[in-house]
């Protein structure tokens, strides 16, 4: 009786280390976690190495490896050993690996950083690292057009004359402004011109000013009024357009990473930059840049991704005449905040599922079913 019990008990363990392997191999077949930890979904067919190309992103890699891309931070193994350890370069050998169950990415090989260009010159960088999104797409975004808070535009230094009698300014010549205080240590202006007004869906309050980037120039001399040559021109320029200090050699962050949002409101897609698009368009598709009424204020960070929501169509019941069904939003999309502003925000709309268009809701992935 007692070997039967011994027997027994030795069937029920085998059974139950049994069940716990074939547990565990599904969890990590899937990248599950526990401990109230983020579940990672592992993409289908995803690749157990990658080495890095030139022209790759690191939400393009993200995607390669991840069903939401959004939570590389969750399982990327940076050596933070090395300087600006998140940064990641063509060449470089990335691995999947597991620690207690749980997916991560590691760099297990360098790819080459720098040449020694010679004895008295500094050493050059031979490859950037990769940009979180298409840096080419959301560069001139970055450094260019601007989101001042409302009645600042008016408060900006302006021009009130250009040299020769000119109607209009380009390169090479100078303008003279009003309203830049005396020993000022600005040395390099960017010119203005109004832009958009953005307004708040819900309350049609005024949320910010967009100021269009129209060249820039540098200070000849401070005075009343004081004169900017012009160095570099994008567009004509003309009296009233506004002069702000702007930073020269100036370092553009894209090697942010790419989160979910932590903000808890939903929020709204309304306005489309994206060079080339007519003004009044307000179709939304992959690589466009929008304007969200989001910002600074309301939690918005840079890298903050975000889920795209078609409004719901309005549809005739078809067996109640004369009543009407609004249909659901349906999740069609994501898009990630690249330059935040107090309360607006540029992003880049990444991926979409369909036709998208302005008025869209945007909510973060962690709000999905809230």
């Amino acid at each position: 009786m007692k070997k039967n019990n011994t027997l027994f008990a030795f069937t029920v363990l085998a059974l139950l280390l049994s069940i716990t392997s074939l547990s565990l191999a599904d969890s990590l077949a899937e990248g599950a976690t526990s401990n109230n930890e983020t579940t990672i979904k592992l993409k289908p067919g995803h690749p157990q190495q990658y080495t890095v190309q030139k022209g790759d992103t690191l939400w393009d890699i993200s995607g390669k490896f991840l069903e939401q891309p959004w939570y590389w931070p969750e399982i990327w193994q940076a050596n933070k050993q090395i300087e600006n350890p998140n940064l990641i370069y063509p060449g470089d050998h990335l691995t999947l690996i597991y620690i207690d169950g749980r997916p991560y990415i590691t760099r297990d090989k360098y790819g080459k950083r720098t040449v020694h260009l010679s004895p008295k010159t500094r050493i050059a960088e031979l490859d950037l690292a990769i940009p979180t999104i298409p840096l080419d797409i959301i560069a001139p975004y970055l450094t260019k057009n601007r989101i001042v808070n409302p009645h600042e535009y008016n408060q900006l230094p302006y021009i009130v004359g250009i040299s020769d009698d000119r109607l209009s300014a380009s390169t090479g010549n100078t303008i003279y402004v009003k309203g830049i205080p005396k020993g000022a240590d600005d040395k390099n202006f960017g010119v203005y011109r109004s832009g958009t007004y953005y307004r708040s869906p819900k309350t049609n309050k005024v949320l910010g000013h967009e100021l269009i980037y129209l060249g820039q120039g540098n200070l000849v001399k401070n005075g009343s009024p004081s004169s900017i040559l012009i160095e570099k021109a994008k567009a004509e320029i003309f009296r009233k357009h506004r002069v702000i200090p702007i930073t020269k050699n100036t370092i553009v962050d894209a090697n942010f990473l790419p989160k979910a949002s932590l903000m808890k409101n939903q929020a709204s897609i309304i306005g489309v930059l994206t060079v080339g698009i007519q003004p009044g368009v307000s179709m939304v598709g992959s690589m466009d840049v929008v304007v969200i009424d989001a910002g600074l204020k309301d939690g918005v960070e840079i890298g903050d991704v975000f889920n795209i929501y078609k409004k719901g169509d309005v549809e005739d019941d078809p067996i109640q005449k004369g009543t009407q069904i609004q249909l659901p939003d349906e999740n069609s999309g994501n898009l990630m905040v690249f330059r935040p502003f107090n309360h607006l925000s540029y992003a880049l709309v990444l991926d979409t599922k369909t036709s998208l268009r302005i008025g869209d809701v945007i909510k973060s992935p962690l709000m999905e079913n809230e």
